[in-house]
């Protein structure tokens, strides 16, 4: 399901993707210590019970932790 400036998370959700501002993968140290340093209420958790892939930095602050890789991210910006 594809929304006009909004991209599928799977099964799960949709973001905003003009909000979207940085996009990395879970394992690499800078972004782990991003989301270990963010609140609990700053955190949205979107995989569905898979195994966490992405996290994407929204301009309010929040990060949007997923199961889809760095690549599926950057090709549904392409098509959104």
């Amino acid at each position: 399901m594809m929304m006009k400036n909004w991209i599928a998370i799977g099964d799960v959700g949709v973001v905003a993707a003009d909000r979207i501002v940085a996009v990395g993968p879970i394992e690499s140290a800078p972004i782990k210590r991003l989301v270990a340093a963010l609140p609990l209420a700053r955190i949205v958790v979107l995989t569905g019970g898979r195994r966490r892939q992405s996290v994407l930095v929204l301009d309010s602050g929040h990060v949007v932790v997923t199961a889809l890789s760095v690549a599926e991210i950057v090709a549904a910006l392409r098509d959104a």
